[in-house]
């Protein structure tokens, strides 16, 4: 027959064994939502992205079709330069020949920024379209994957819980009962090893008292933390 120290060892185990299985199984959804929202996220970030694309190719559209309007009213004024009665006259539409060739090459510079920043934002489409749908493809694979580990996880929990119980009768009523109610508050934090003579949970040292106690084989819960004790 295992000794108290080797049972409770057995039964802290068999908890810490528990907790982790059962943390990894609420762990998968909330990974898979995590990388849900992380595509969301990125979904959101590609469409405005398009936007402002969508936004910038519209303001080149409107500035070249200004362009154009500013040509044709270049070429009328130099038109009417030729056909112009006084000196007077021919230096008031000369001025504005001027002003307007001077707005032409300003907005010829302001097309030109526009269309290489159209082209420098379309070419991040593609990379950023491969990034989402790696982050989608990357999701379905751990979602199948967590499928699969799930069915695993809930069978080695079943074991596991069958294990526990069995390996629990070891305790005499009175601590059972106590323990019990630390295991639903504390999970596996409701027991400690007792190392170097102080409790792992709290580091509160044993009386010599209680070291012999716990030498004895005797049942002995922490009297800081109340986690149920055992050696080595």
């Amino acid at each position: 027959m295992p000794s108290v120290t080797d049972s409770l060892r057995s039964i802290h185990t068999l908890h810490t064994r528990l907790e982790e299985k059962r943390e990894a199984l609420v762990k998968g959804p909330r990974v898979a939502q995590a990388r849900q929202r992380k595509i969301e996220q990125k979904e959101q970030e590609l469409h405005e992205f398009e936007e402002t694309l969508k936004q910038s190719k519209m303001a080149a559209e409107r500035k070249s079709l200004d362009l154009k309007t500013l040509e044709s009213k270049l070429e009328e004024l130099k038109g009417k330069l030729n056909t112009a009665s006084s000196n007077k006259e021919y230096d008031i539409i000369r001025g504005q020949i001027q002003a307007d060739e001077m707005a032409k090459s300003v907005l010829e510079d302001e097309i030109l920024e526009l269309f290489e920043q159209v082209d420098g934002e379309s070419a991040q489409i593609p990379e950023k379209q491969a990034e989402l749908d790696n982050l989608r493809k990357e999701l379905e694979a751990f979602q199948e994957k967590f499928q699969k580990d799930a069915v695993q996880l809930e069978t080695q929990i079943a074991e596991t819980e069958v294990k526990l119980k069995e390996a629990e009768k070891v305790l005499p009523s009175e601590a059972a009962e106590k323990y019990h109610r630390l295991v639903a508050s504390k999970g596996s934090r409701a027991m400690a090893l007792a190392s170097n003579g102080a409790c792992n949970n709290c580091f509160l040292q044993l009386t010599p008292q209680q070291r012999i106690l716990i030498k004895s084989d005797n049942f002995l819960f922490c009297t800081n933390c109340g986690s149920l004790l055992y050696l080595e």
